[in-house]
């Protein structure tokens, strides 16, 4: 992801917003340009080990020359694990499917002006700011907008920020070739829900121990699990073992022997037919350790023991929701509201964002609810009526069909 010095800021100027000297370039043609490339460090693919992670915390917390590529890049390996994956994921969800909404100073909902916020922006803004409870902080940059709309966001890679220093980084190695990204805030949107090194740094080195555990059972698997092919000749001539060699590879990945018929080869089985469950006990191990340090909890994700347990694990849950909610909503209102209004959205000031709860009542349920609203002498809405219940109504003459109960359809608007 390169871009250019030369950032461009059309027929804005009035607004007298700084700017970042950076353009998004991701479509230009003109690869030969001269480009000050800020995502210029690709994801190393090579496993890393307990080592590769002491180092990248060392060199993470240095005081003179602090990086964040190598623990970065260390937990983007992590995410491998599918398990983590997924976990993360679910405690994400659980925010960003909530409905954006905004509120006047008394607590009402402004339809019109939510309505503007239901966009994939919007919901970006939100992911990120979530994400960056496990990797410590995100960053997004406005790369194209005009007032009252934000059309496209880039995300920076994380390894080429200093959050401590406030710095956008060139080289994502050298701390001298940045600029402070706290000058654009208005373009540079840096987001920080928790603690800036992120809650992956104890639960990256859990998966380094799973995959070990992975590969042991593999091994396992080929020694004790598939049977060996003996072959024995007592003609002991090169091009005859090499027949036989030729033999047994095409007949299979099994594991074989060639020996002259005077050797007597002994092959034991193991005496341990449970062996496999040393790895899968500490798969299982990882796997929780894994969810507690992500949920706090594991019997919402694996299988609990009894009900007032999982009660229990679902409270703490809850919690946990209840507080990236909170923390959300404070960086919505304190820091993503002034920019929107610095680009021109239309937010008075009083107003607010809130995050609510989608619901999805059965159809068996609404009908009740809309007969409770009936009775009390509310009138509900054509489209709402054909929506909710899948029925097309006759809206010119409601009261044609014979027999039809006409107090009944009394409530149509």
């Amino acid at each position: 992801m390169a871009f250019n010095f030369n950032f461009s800021f059309g027929n804005k100027k009035d607004l007298a917003l700084k700017q970042p000297p950076i353009t998004d370039t991701t479509n230009d043609a003109q690869v030969n340009k001269i480009m000050v490339d800020y995502f210029k460090t690709y994801q190393s693919l090579y496993r890393r080990e307990i080592d590769d992670w002491q180092n990248a915390r060392i060199l993470r917390r240095s005081i003179i020359n602090p990086t964040t590529i190598q623990l970065q890049q260390l937990y983007q390996d992590s995410l491998v694990d599918i398990f983590l994956k997924r976990q993360i994921r679910n405690r994400i969800l659980r925010i960003s499917n909530r409905t954006v909404v905004i509120k006047d100073k008394v607590g009402n909902i402004d339809v019109d002006k939510s309505a503007v916020l239901q966009t994939k922006v919007i919901r970006t803004i939100i992911k990120k700011a979530m994400e960056s409870k496990f990797y410590g902080y995100s960053m997004l940059y406005v790369a194209k907008w005009e007032p009252g709309k934000i059309i496209k966001l880039v995300e920076i890679p994380r390894g080429n920020v200093i959050p401590e220093l406030g710095l956008l980084l060139k080289d994502a190695y050298n701390v001298g070739t940045g600029i402070k990204y706290t000058d654009y805030p208005n373009f540079l949107l840096y987001s920080q829900l928790d603690d800036p090194i992120g809650l992956l740094e104890d639960i990256a080195p859990l998966t380094m121990l799973k995959r070990h555990s992975w590969a042991s059972w593999d091994e396992f698997e080929q020694i004790f699990g598939i049977p060996l092919r003996i072959a024995k000749t007592m003609v002991d001539t090169q091009k005859h073992r090499d027949d036989l060699e030729f033999w047994l590879q095409n007949m299979g990945s099994a594991a074989y022997a060639i020996l002259p018929k005077t050797v007597d080869l002994e092959v034991k089985p193991s005496e341990q037919t449970d062996s496999f469950n040393v790895f899968n006990e500490k798969r299982k191990a990882v796997n929780e350790e894994i969810a507690i340090g992500v949920n706090g909890q594991t019997m919402t994700t694996l299988q609990g023991s009894s009900r007032s347990q999982s009660e229990t694990h679902l409270k703490t849950q809850d919690e946990i929701t209840a507080d990236d909610l909170q923390d959300t909503l404070d960086y919505l209102n304190d820091e993503i509201i002034q920019i929107l209004r610095n680009l021109s959205y239309d937010i008075p000031e009083g107003y607010y964002f809130d995050l609510m709860q989608r619901t999805n009542i059965p159809v068996g349920e609404k009908a009740k609810i809309d007969q409770i609203l009936l009775q009390g002498g509310y009138r509900l809405d054509n489209e709402y009526v054909e929506e909710t219940y899948n029925v097309k109504l006759d809206k010119e003459n409601p009261f044609n069909a014979p027999g039809q109960n006409k107090s009944a359809l009394s409530f149509f608007v």
